[in-house]
């Protein structure tokens, strides 16, 4: 059974390549469903990788892996959680263009050769939670360790390790620790450790 489940993802994968949107949301179920789930899939984060360059460690799971969602470049940690409908944005209209029309900054309309606007490549922490319809703008390249990203939250600068943030523009809510505890946190970096590593650590907490 094991080794039917291999070549079923390896089947999957190969469909991949074909770029239509329908089909790939239903690779990525197929796949996950055979591999244990998003949080666990290998074969996912290769094809993430390779079709979109998007890095997401081990453990993170959901809208992080609905392609247009995040931006190509985007470097995302370990046991992160994504609801299905955030939205990362890695580029803006140029304000400073004499217009902020697509047919002058982006050739793929076929008007000019090149492109006119800079991406923002975003690393996102370990363990770091979106809130439905979060909404992070090309101004951001840091969302640190531990941060919470509030339900409805339109974040417009880097968000510090630990921090709660909300609103629009997105503010500090609050830390989720102590400057003491998030320090400890910090050195511990107990998210480099596989599940089963730690997993006797928090049941007995």
């Amino acid at each position: 059974m094991k080794i039917f489940k291999t070549y079923l993802v390896k089947f999957f994968c190969l469909m991949y390549p074909i770029n239509k949107r329908v089909l790939r949301h239903l690779l990525i179920r197929c796949i996950a469903a055979l591999e244990g789930g998003q949080h666990y899939s290998p074969a996912i984060r290769r094809l993430f990788r390779q079709y979109h360059n998007i890095s997401v460690g081990m453990y993170s799971y959901g809208g992080c892996f609905r392609p247009g969602n995040i931006p190509e470049g985007t470097v995302i940690g370990r046991y992160c959680s994504f609801s299905s409908d955030i939205c990362l944005i890695s580029a803006n209209h140029p304000l400073e263009s004499f217009s902020t029309h697509p047919f002058f900054y982006n050739p793929a309309y076929r008007v000019i050769d090149e492109n006119k606007i800079r991406s923002t490549d975003l690393v996102i922490g370990n363990d770091v939670w979106f809130g439905h319809n979060s909404i992070v703008l090309p101004s951001v390249k840091n969302i640190g360790d531990g941060a919470v990203i509030g339900a409805g939250s339109v974040v417009t600068k880097d968000v510090p390790d630990f921090a709660i943030v909300g609103g629009n523009p997105a503010r500090i809510i609050r830390y989720r620790f102590s400057d003491e505890k998030i320090r400890e946190m910090k050195e511990s970096a107990w998210w480099e450790k596989d599940i089963e590593e730690i997993k006797n650590e928090f049941i007995h907490r």
